[in-house]
């Protein structure tokens, strides 16, 4: 049997200097901050997608930037065999005029500065903080990239990137 390939959509929200960060409650990435995001729904837009999710998540209404890239992420899962989770996310930037979130189950919101982001580094899903730090806060075109990560006991490790 094929695996499955998640389609999900991620979005930088800016705040004046500040991004948005969610700690995850559940899935892949449980006590991990990362983006906000979640899947495509079956015959949903793009744009509209990242707009549901955000809305969803945090409460907040957002103006769209536009595409910043597409990652094929892999997770493998050291300990069970070589277990494969495929996603294909799509980085999208935001941003808002209001800096007032709301409380879901997703997990737990909070506004960060990029000091505060390079600060908790090791508390970030790694394909995150690349998404933030090389997406994000450059002025790039919209690349596509492949990222390779492994899942050990130790924890997430970042064991490829290959640029297009």
């Amino acid at each position: 049997m094929k695996p499955d390939i998640l389609n999900i959509v991620v979005a930088g929200i800016r705040w004046g200097k500040k991004w948005l960060l969610i700690k995850r409650n559940k899935g892949d990435y449980q006590n991990k901050w990362a983006l906000v995001g979640g899947k495509i729904e079956k015959n949903e837009e793009l744009k509209e997608g990242i707009l549901r999710e955000i809305a969803e998540e945090t409460g907040l209404n957002v103006k769209w930037e536009g595409v910043k890239g597409t990652i094929n992420e892999r997770l493998i899962e050291e300990d069970k065999e070589g277990n494969i989770r495929h996603f294909i996310i799509i980085v999208c930037q935001t941003s808002t005029e209001e800096g007032k979130l709301i409380s879901t189950e997703e997990g737990e919101l909070r506004w960060f500065t990029i000091n505060d982001i390079d600060s908790r580094k090791e508390q970030i899903i790694p394909s995150d903080y690349y998404m933030i730090t090389e997406l994000l806060l450059k002025e790039k075109k919209s690349k596509a990239i492949e990222i390779e990560m492994i899942q050990s006991k130790e924890g997430l490790e970042l064991t490829r990137i290959l640029e297009y």
